[in-house]
Protein backbone atom coordinates (compact mmCIF):
# COMPACT_ATOMS: atom_id res chain seq x y z
CA UNK A 1 0.00 0.00 0.00
CA UNK A 2 2.83 2.89 1.07
CA UNK A 3 4.64 1.39 -1.61
CA UNK A 4 1.62 1.75 -4.42
CA UNK A 5 0.90 5.22 -2.77
CA UNK A 6 4.61 6.32 -2.74
CA UNK A 7 4.91 5.25 -6.89
CA UNK A 8 2.44 7.32 -7.28
CA UNK A 9 3.63 10.63 -5.16
CA UNK A 10 6.76 9.50 -7.76
CA UNK A 11 5.01 9.55 -10.92
CA UNK A 12 3.00 13.04 -9.86
CA UNK A 13 6.78 14.28 -9.39
CA UNK A 14 7.97 13.31 -12.77
CA UNK A 15 4.91 14.41 -14.42
CA UNK A 16 5.08 17.38 -12.36
CA UNK A 17 8.97 18.08 -13.54
CA UNK A 18 8.58 16.79 -16.74
CA UNK A 19 5.62 19.98 -17.02
CA UNK A 20 7.96 22.68 -15.22
CA UNK A 21 11.11 21.35 -17.61
CA UNK A 22 9.02 21.80 -21.02
CA UNK A 23 6.97 25.06 -19.85
CA UNK A 24 11.11 26.05 -19.07
CA UNK A 25 12.36 24.65 -22.07
CA UNK A 26 9.24 26.39 -24.24
CA UNK A 27 10.48 29.61 -22.48
CA UNK A 28 14.08 29.32 -22.90
CA UNK A 29 13.24 28.59 -26.81
CA UNK A 30 10.98 32.13 -27.02
CA UNK A 31 13.93 33.45 -25.35
CA UNK A 32 15.73 32.41 -28.47
CA UNK A 33 13.53 33.50 -30.66
CA UNK A 34 13.95 36.84 -29.44
CA UNK A 35 17.10 36.82 -29.57
CA UNK A 36 17.53 35.84 -32.87
CA UNK A 37 15.31 38.48 -34.02
CA UNK A 38 16.65 41.11 -32.06
CA UNK A 39 19.86 40.04 -33.72
CA UNK A 40 18.07 40.07 -37.79
CA UNK A 41 16.30 43.53 -36.78
CA UNK A 42 19.72 45.10 -36.14
CA UNK A 43 21.23 43.24 -38.88
CA UNK A 44 18.55 45.05 -40.74
CA UNK A 45 18.91 48.48 -39.59
CA UNK A 46 23.08 48.33 -40.07
CA UNK A 47 22.16 47.29 -43.75
CA UNK A 48 19.49 50.14 -43.94
CA UNK A 49 22.24 52.79 -42.56
CA UNK A 50 24.67 51.54 -44.97
CA UNK A 51 22.66 52.14 -47.62
CA UNK A 52 21.43 55.17 -46.92
CA UNK A 53 25.63 56.19 -46.26
CA UNK A 54 26.31 55.07 -49.54
CA UNK A 55 23.04 56.09 -51.64
CA UNK A 56 22.62 59.09 -53.57
CA UNK A 57 18.95 59.42 -52.33
CA UNK A 58 17.95 61.74 -55.18
CA UNK A 59 18.96 58.93 -58.19
CA UNK A 60 19.36 55.85 -56.02
CA UNK A 61 23.31 55.45 -57.73
CA UNK A 62 25.85 55.50 -55.14
CA UNK A 63 27.78 57.90 -54.17
CA UNK A 64 30.94 59.33 -52.99
CA UNK A 65 31.95 57.49 -50.45
CA UNK A 66 30.91 53.93 -52.51
CA UNK A 67 33.09 54.87 -54.90
CA UNK A 68 35.70 55.93 -52.71
CA UNK A 69 35.85 52.25 -51.80
CA UNK A 70 35.24 50.46 -54.67
CA UNK A 71 37.82 52.62 -56.70
CA UNK A 72 40.25 51.87 -54.35
CA UNK A 73 40.15 48.12 -54.30
CA UNK A 74 39.68 47.89 -58.32
CA UNK A 75 42.93 49.98 -57.89
CA UNK A 76 44.85 47.93 -56.01
CA UNK A 77 43.33 44.70 -58.26
CA UNK A 78 44.74 46.35 -60.95
CA UNK A 79 48.24 47.03 -59.94
CA UNK A 80 48.08 43.88 -58.19
CA UNK A 81 47.02 41.73 -61.34
CA UNK A 82 47.51 43.54 -64.26
CA UNK A 83 44.09 43.93 -64.67
CA UNK A 84 42.52 47.22 -66.73
CA UNK A 85 40.78 49.61 -65.37
CA UNK A 86 38.84 52.32 -66.84
CA UNK A 87 37.10 55.77 -65.80
CA UNK A 88 34.52 57.55 -67.13
CA UNK A 89 33.54 60.93 -65.97
CA UNK A 90 30.72 62.78 -67.68
CA UNK A 91 28.07 65.41 -66.92
CA UNK A 92 24.99 67.18 -68.08
CA UNK A 93 25.74 70.46 -71.02
CA UNK A 94 24.32 73.25 -69.98
CA UNK A 95 22.17 72.42 -66.46
CA UNK A 96 21.68 75.19 -65.39
CA UNK A 97 19.81 76.93 -68.00
CA UNK A 98 17.49 73.41 -67.84
CA UNK A 99 16.82 74.85 -63.82
CA UNK A 100 16.37 78.61 -64.73
CA UNK A 101 14.15 77.66 -67.72
CA UNK A 102 12.33 74.70 -66.13
CA UNK A 103 12.70 74.83 -62.10
CA UNK A 104 14.86 72.39 -60.13
CA UNK A 105 12.11 69.96 -60.21
CA UNK A 106 12.41 69.51 -63.54
CA UNK A 107 16.60 69.54 -62.79
CA UNK A 108 15.99 66.71 -60.08
CA UNK A 109 13.88 64.61 -62.59
CA UNK A 110 16.18 64.89 -65.93
CA UNK A 111 18.93 63.88 -63.06
CA UNK A 112 16.73 60.77 -61.93
CA UNK A 113 15.83 59.93 -65.62
CA UNK A 114 19.29 60.09 -67.14
CA UNK A 115 20.61 57.65 -64.15
CA UNK A 116 18.39 55.18 -65.07
CA UNK A 117 18.77 55.47 -68.88
CA UNK A 118 22.98 54.96 -67.85
CA UNK A 119 22.00 52.32 -65.81
CA UNK A 120 19.80 50.21 -68.23
CA UNK A 121 23.29 50.40 -70.50
CA UNK A 122 26.15 49.09 -68.64
CA UNK A 123 27.28 45.89 -66.50
CA UNK A 124 26.49 44.59 -63.56
CA UNK A 125 29.94 44.99 -63.22
CA UNK A 126 30.51 48.68 -63.38
CA UNK A 127 29.55 51.16 -61.06
CA UNK A 128 27.98 54.30 -61.50
CA UNK A 129 28.41 57.28 -59.10
CA UNK A 130 25.91 60.54 -58.90
CA UNK A 131 29.56 62.13 -57.93
CA UNK A 132 27.80 65.67 -57.36
CA UNK A 133 25.07 68.47 -58.90
CA UNK A 134 25.25 67.26 -62.49
CA UNK A 135 28.29 64.92 -62.64
CA UNK A 136 28.17 61.26 -62.53
CA UNK A 137 31.40 58.67 -62.51
CA UNK A 138 31.41 55.45 -64.15
CA UNK A 139 34.12 52.73 -62.92
CA UNK A 140 34.88 49.92 -65.54
CA UNK A 141 36.61 47.26 -64.02
CA UNK A 142 38.66 44.59 -66.69
CA UNK A 143 38.18 47.49 -69.37
CA UNK A 144 40.55 48.99 -71.52
CA UNK A 145 41.00 53.23 -72.92
CA UNK A 146 39.34 51.70 -76.68
CA UNK A 147 36.61 49.72 -75.09
CA UNK A 148 35.42 52.63 -72.10
CA UNK A 149 35.93 54.93 -75.31
CA UNK A 150 33.41 52.71 -76.85
CA UNK A 151 30.78 52.69 -74.03
CA UNK A 152 31.50 56.65 -73.51
CA UNK A 153 30.25 57.50 -77.13
CA UNK A 154 27.52 54.96 -77.15
CA UNK A 155 25.95 56.62 -73.52
CA UNK A 156 26.54 60.23 -75.39
CA UNK A 157 23.92 59.17 -78.40
CA UNK A 158 21.58 56.98 -75.73
CA UNK A 159 21.46 60.47 -73.98
CA UNK A 160 21.21 62.49 -76.61
CA UNK A 161 18.47 61.01 -78.19
CA UNK A 162 15.98 60.09 -75.39
CA UNK A 163 13.66 62.59 -74.39
CA UNK A 164 13.48 64.36 -70.95
CA UNK A 165 10.49 65.82 -69.61
CA UNK A 166 10.20 69.07 -70.31
CA UNK A 167 13.64 69.72 -70.51
CA UNK A 168 13.26 68.01 -74.43
CA UNK A 169 16.99 67.48 -75.21
CA UNK A 170 19.65 66.89 -73.31
CA UNK A 171 23.16 66.15 -73.90
CA UNK A 172 26.11 65.28 -71.83
CA UNK A 173 30.41 65.66 -72.11
CA UNK A 174 32.42 62.68 -71.24
CA UNK A 175 36.24 62.39 -69.89
CA UNK A 176 37.59 58.87 -70.32
CA UNK A 177 41.06 57.54 -68.67
CA UNK A 178 42.51 54.27 -68.09
CA UNK A 179 44.60 53.17 -64.90
CA UNK A 180 48.58 53.59 -65.13
CA UNK A 181 50.85 51.87 -62.90
CA UNK A 182 51.35 54.49 -59.62
CA UNK A 183 47.62 55.98 -60.10
CA UNK A 184 46.31 56.78 -56.88
CA UNK A 185 42.42 57.51 -56.60
CA UNK A 186 42.95 61.43 -56.90
CA UNK A 187 45.19 61.21 -60.05
CA UNK A 188 42.82 58.58 -61.83
CA UNK A 189 39.90 61.29 -61.43
CA UNK A 190 41.59 64.02 -61.54
CA UNK A 191 42.75 62.74 -65.18
CA UNK A 192 40.11 61.91 -66.33
CA UNK A 193 38.11 65.06 -65.33
CA UNK A 194 40.29 67.12 -67.10
CA UNK A 195 39.62 65.07 -70.18
CA UNK A 196 36.00 66.21 -69.32
CA UNK A 197 36.87 69.74 -69.29
CA UNK A 198 39.04 69.51 -72.12
CA UNK A 199 35.32 68.20 -73.84
CA UNK A 200 33.47 70.99 -72.74
CA UNK A 201 35.82 73.30 -73.97
CA UNK A 202 35.90 71.60 -77.34
CA UNK A 203 32.07 72.02 -77.81
CA UNK A 204 30.17 69.68 -75.34
CA UNK A 205 28.36 66.87 -76.35
CA UNK A 206 31.56 64.94 -77.17
CA UNK A 207 33.85 62.32 -75.73
CA UNK A 208 37.82 63.20 -74.45
CA UNK A 209 40.25 60.82 -73.88
CA UNK A 210 42.78 61.44 -71.50
CA UNK A 211 46.15 61.41 -73.85
CA UNK A 212 49.35 59.78 -73.57
CA UNK A 213 51.07 63.24 -72.54
CA UNK A 214 48.57 62.96 -69.01
CA UNK A 215 48.66 59.91 -67.86
CA UNK A 216 51.79 60.21 -65.98
CA UNK A 217 50.21 60.41 -62.12
CA UNK A 218 52.84 63.32 -61.62
CA UNK A 219 50.96 65.47 -63.86
CA UNK A 220 48.13 67.19 -61.75
CA UNK A 221 45.79 68.93 -64.20
CA UNK A 222 43.91 72.00 -63.55
CA UNK A 223 40.51 71.48 -62.85
CA UNK A 224 38.34 74.55 -63.52
CA UNK A 225 34.75 75.29 -63.34
CA UNK A 226 32.20 74.28 -65.61
CA UNK A 227 28.71 74.19 -67.19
Amino acid sequence: MFASRLLGIIITLQLALTTVFHFLGKQHGVRDIVQMQHRADLQALALELEIKATTDPLTGLFNRGKFDVVLGYELARAERYGNPLSLIVYDIDHFKEVNDAYGHQAGDRVLVQLSAIVSAAIRQTDLLVRWGGEEFVLVLPDTDGATARLVAEKLRQAIEQSGFDLAGTITCSFGVSIYVEGDSVDSLVARTDNALYRAKMNGRNRVEYASARMMSPSIAPSLEPRA
